[in-house]
């Protein structure tokens, strides 16, 4: 590698590349603000460097995609409120290495739940690996499987740092994996849950292929190839929402109540939902990975290229990055605090920007004492929301206060463990919540989640005995195919019922006894958002693994107040 980084200095000084890191200053969350890089809280490990026959580190890659910066008046859809003048740190590894992409292993919830089901299951630890490895480690899952040994996540696995793949693996969804991923079986059932397909014949140096969107002239194609032994390839399918789909749509094996495996079930279908909804005629990188014009690509080039997607990756997952930015040294984070508090900044305002959920308040019926609300909750996001891994919820927070300030009826209230006041799932773990069309109750919470069953038609949390869905009301994007729905990604339960849930909203009604409370009368409804529903983390607890003890650590510890997605509010006289 050293040989590598003075071959790029030479090559940096003969092209008029750069070769002196440049000074790097960073916006915040909102873009409005520009700020000086100073003193670091945490001094990240560098990223890693190591190599295969197969694969490469993202350390690697960053040497010649670092140092990038681009004027803000050049981004096209990410902070359209950018000031003209500034200049944001737009380089590849900056963006990814903030993102949950880059922590995909190194996420403690996903090794916790790692942990949980192997203890459950022991004999079942090759499998588990297999399914988990591809898409959370997937370089080291790729070299070890490419020759033909198990992929091992725990004890002696990839989490151990004397394990030679321990590295590839922590380094995640990475640049190296994404950019290999060969065009067959796009689209197609067989490439879903991590079945996608990179090269494994040509292993020597400067045979490999990395794929991108942009024309490369020879020149640098070569400099690329001679310096980490890629060649890059021009392919319009590094872009394409498919190659998102190989992992983003995740089939998990069950097993029954004998420990047998008897089928799969969608656990995850985010492409899915997102082709079934007025969206596809777009890419999930409009969103994820937004366009910015008149770029460099690279520290030693003095091309701009048209346009390049910035490595943002922005999720709905801030609260993971909040816990992996608190405990940076412990997880081994690489990512500096100013990174990671953009990166969690810009998932909270893509999460509550108007144009992605709208609560809003519909008409309003009195009759004698009692009041009919009218709530309408739409979702125009690309796929469900919440979509992604089932432990995501979002649900109403509905209250009325009369003419004295009195609370007098509240559904949905939430306390500083997350727990749902009135919520059946998070009182009894073998309970839940049902989907309403009518709310009469404090006790009743509308809340929009995804509830597994296993083969016993039992409520779980438990991935490897779920079989299907008691309930999924999960709201529907625009255009959704309500009346004849695909099954993998149709709704479940009491949803079914609702002639109000359609494509886009869900509405329903508050029913509220005015007796013995004078008016005028205060109407709030919240809409609010959990990563990790109460439920999901606390089934873990129990298991008392290595990694389900190291999660509660940073758990416990953590800000679990949920986010706010939107609200409303109205005066009745």
């Amino acid at each position: 590698m050293k040989k590598t980084l003075l071959w790029l200095i030479l090559l940096g000084l003969l092209t008029g590349g750069c070769t002196s890191a440049p000074e790097i200053i960073h916006a915040n969350a909102t873009g409005g603000v520009i700020e000086q890089l100073s003193e670091l809280t945490v001094d990240p490990p560098g990223l890693v460097h190591d190599n295969t026959d197969l694969v490469s580190g993202s350390g690697n890659c960053a040497e010649c995609h670092s140092g990038l910066q681009a004027e803000a008046s050049a981004c096209l859809s990410c902070h359209p409120d950018w000031d003209d003048d500034s200049i944001n740190d737009i380089s590849f590894d900056t963006l990814w290495r903030a993102s949950m992409m880059a922590h995909s292993a190194r996420d403690p919830y996903f090794q916790a739940s790692v942990s949980a089901e192997t203890s459950l299951f022991p004999e079942r630890n090759g499998e588990i690996a297999e399914e988990c490895a591809r898409c959370h480690m997937p370089l080291a899952h790729f070299d070890a499987t490419a020759n033909h040994e198990p992929p091992l996540i725990l004890e002696q696995g990839y989490l151990n740092p004397a394990n030679e793949l321990h590295d590839l693996a922590m380094d995640g969804v990475s640049c190296n994996l994404c950019h290999q991923i060969e065009r067959q079986n796009f689209g197609q059932t067989e490439s879903f849950s991590g079945h996608y397909v990179i090269d494994t014949e040509h292993r020597s140096f400067g045979k490999r292929v990395s794929y991108g969107p942009l024309p490369i002239s020879p020149g640098y194609a070569e400099l690329m190839q001679l310096a980490v032994g890629y060649r890059p390839v021009p392919s319009g399918h590094s872009d394409d929402s498919e190659l998102c789909g190989t992992c983003h749509n995740l089939y998990t094996p069950y097993m029954d109540g004998t420990g047998e495996f008897i089928g799969e079930y969608p656990e995850q279908t985010v492409h899915l939902e997102w082709q079934n909804s007025i969206h596809a005629q777009d890419s999930c990188a409009e969103c994820h990975m937004p366009l910015l014009e008149n770029a460099k690509i690279s520290s030693l080039s003095k091309d701009m290229q048209s346009y390049m997607r910035l490595h943002t990756f922005s999720g709905a997952n801030s609260f993971m990055l909040n816990i992996l930015k608190a405990n940076a040294q412990q997880t081994g984070l690489t990512a500096e605090d100013i990174h990671m508090d953009g990166a969690i900044g810009r998932i909270h305002a893509q999460l509550t920007t108007d144009e992605n959920t709208e609560i809003k308040l519909g008409d309003l019926f009195l009759r004698d004492e009692t009041l009919l609300v009218e709530l309408i909750v739409s979702n125009d996001n690309g796929h469900k929301r919440p979509t992604g891994f089932p432990s995501r919820r979002m649900w109403i927070h509905f209250w009325m206060t009369d003419a004295d300030g009195v609370v007098f009826f509240e559904s949905g209230r939430v306390d500083q463990q997350g727990f749902i006041q009135g919520n059946d799932n998070d009182l009894d773990p073998a309970l839940y919540e049902p989907h309403y069309q009518m709310i009469d109750s404090p006790d009743q919470v509308q809340i929009y989640e995804a509830i597994l069953h296993n083969t016993d038609n039992q409520v779980t949390t438990t991935l490897l005995r779920a079989a299907g869905y008691l309930k999924d009301n999960r709201l529907l994007p625009a255009g959704f195919p309500v009346n004849d729905p695909p099954p993998d990604i149709a709704p479940k339960g009491a949803a079914l019922e609702d002639e109000d849930f359609v494509a886009r909203k869900d509405t329903i009604n508050y029913l509220i006894d005015l007796n013995g409370h004078p008016g005028p009368y205060q109407i709030q409804a919240e809409l609010l958002y959990q990563t990790i529903g109460y439920r999901w983390a606390e089934n873990l607890r129990q298991y008392g693994t290595t990694e389900s003890v190291q999660f509660f650590q940073y758990y416990d510890q953590a800000d679990l107040t949920p986010i706010l997605l939107a609200a409303t509010r109205a005066v009745f006289q």
